[in-house]
């Protein structure tokens, strides 16, 4: 019930009109790439995925607010003809706060520093939820020519590290895509 509330209120929240609150903008993206998992195990090379809704408040120039959900999974479960039953993976939340810099018009490096919950599945027997933080960069090519909406598109890495029970992490190299609604 708690959570069900929370939840409301952050999505009121985030969409509250601008005469109420006043966001600089909304933005939704993605990214995909490859990289490494591990909690109790050694470390298994992976296909890493996230979703992520990001809005500026207007708070502090230049910083914004992240909520993501992510999915790394071992490498083989995306090959085809591969018949293992189980497949390694790690899924989680997190909420970032994003700094960027223009360094041409077109030209931008974004940094992140937030806080995760991940649920390790490395192991078959293992399901285990654990807290820690995570750190980004990114750099790309801001393609929206001084609209408030359009694209971002970058290369980036994230690394993610969790302090109880299995230690789980997680490292990624990815392409990111990112539209600001407005």
């Amino acid at each position: 019930m708690l959570t069900k509330n929370l939840a409301i209120f952050l999505l009121a929240f985030l969409f509250l009109p601008n005469e109420l609150l006043p966001q600089e903008s909304i933005s939704i993206g993605g990214y995909f790439g490859g990289g490494v998992i591990s909690g109790n195990t050694t470390s298994k090379g992976s296909f890493s995925s996230s979703f992520f809704l990001e809005v500026d408040p207007g708070f502090y120039k230049d910083l914004s607010l992240r909520l993501s959900f992510l999915y790394n999974t071992d490498f083989n479960s995306v090959l085809p003809n591969t018949t293992k039953r189980y497949y390694p993976f790690i899924k989680g939340f997190g909420a970032k706060g994003i700094t960027s810099q223009n360094i041409e018009p077109n030209f931008f490096i974004e940094e992140g520093l937030g806080l995760i919950v991940l649920n390790d599945r490395t192991l078959s027997g293992t399901d285990e939820w654990d807290y820690g933080v995570n750190f980004s960069i990114a750099a790309g090519f801001d393609l929206r020519d001084l609209d408030k909406n359009g694209f971002k598109l970058s290369l980036g890495t994230e690394y993610g590290l969790t302090f109880f029970n299995t230690l789980a992490s997680y490292f990624s190299l990815h392409l990111q895509v990112h539209y600001f609604i407005f």
